[in-house]
């Protein structure tokens, strides 16, 4: 479904004129006031903001973007957030598989992050594994979940492949494929050591019923 990388060339009016085609802005952007980020610890300091609203964050993330197109570490983690801050974007699928088109080897910064350099991605993979089990595009969920697993597991903490393990097994179940379902949740029980365990177990009681 996705290539390995995308063809941007790393110039700011391509990676923002491409970002836009994917994502066009949302029709409530001009009644939305949000506070001008120009780094990425900017954008976190806002995301943990209480004062502001999610629209605002989306609109501050999505001008963020736009401003500085070629800051691979600002771009792919305001995308990961955005969803948040719209959950009715009518464009968040398109907007999550432009992320994956031409940043999939992105590394996040560890400095002042207990995880590890491949949760963004992950983070973007799982949104996007959820938005397509919810409009039955199994096979779609399939294969971005097993993409990141066969790729970049390594990489991502196990708080976030147990979340993954969640939408993969939803997604071979929904494609009528129980059994292999049930073994990847038997394999994500014991293989990741992060707090979603009882939904995994949960999950696998369901499946085997």
């Amino acid at each position: 479904m996705l290539p390995a990388c995308g063809g941007l060339s790393g110039n700011g009016a391509e990676i923002r004129a491409a970002f836009q085609e994917a994502a066009p802005r949302p029709e409530w952007w001009d009644r939305i006031h949000a506070k001008r980020v120009n780094t990425l610890d900017e954008m976190l300091v806002y995301w943990r903001d209480n004062t502001r609203t999610p629209n605002q964050f989306f609109k501050s993330a999505y001008q963020a973007i736009l401003d500085h197109p070629t800051d691979s570490d600002l771009v792919v983690n305001a995308i990961n957030l955005m969803p948040y801050g719209d959950s009715a974007y009518p464009h968040t699928v398109t907007m999550l598989e432009f992320a994956l088109e031409h940043y999939y080897y992105y590394e996040r910064p560890l400095h002042n992050y207990g995880g590890k350099s491949g949760d963004a991605i992950a983070g973007i993979v799982e949104k996007l594994a959820k938005t397509y089990n919810r409009a039955g595009d199994y096979a779609y969920a399939v294969e971005v979940c097993e993409r990141l697993l066969d790729l970049r597991e390594r990489e991502v903490n196990d708080q976030m492949l147990e979340l993954i393990s969640l939408q993969y097994a939803e997604a071979l179940y929904g494609h009528g494929r129980t059994n292999d379902a049930v073994a990847w949740l038997e394999t994500a029980i014991v293989k990741y050591d992060g707090d979603w365990e009882p939904k995994l177990q949960g999950k696998l009681d369901e499946y085997q019923r």
